[in-house]
């Protein structure tokens, strides 16, 4: 859940700046107005909180969409009886066949 909320935080000004710029030029991408010209029209008009409008409920979406990712893996890893070992194994494999590959 706190991995969707950061990655929320992190990406949501620059999905305010293109949805603004989106809807200022029609949705068609072809205008006058470009992403930098309307992150500063954002700011100067709404101010810098106009970045993060709608964080919240970003948040609580990817959060949960994360926390069930989780969810459902371990889920279907206890469901097929897939342990700690056994990724490991997995792991081991995929690290000695880079190994000769590489050399």
């Amino acid at each position: 859940g706190f991995s969707g909320c950061l990655s929320s935080v992190v990406s949501q000004p620059a999905d305010s700046v293109l949805t603004y710029v989106a809807q200022q030029t029609g949705g068609g991408g072809k205008g006058s107005l470009g992403v930098i010209e309307g992150c500063k029209i954002m700011i100067e008009r709404e101010g810098p909180g106009s970045l993060y409008r709608g964080l919240g409920s970003r948040c609580l979406w990817a959060g949960s969409i994360i926390a069930g990712q989780f969810l459902l893996y371990d889920v279907f890893r206890t469901m097929f009886g897939v342990n700690r070992d056994d990724l490991s194994q997995v792991f081991e494999v995929i690290i000695s066949n880079q190994d000769s590959i590489i050399s």
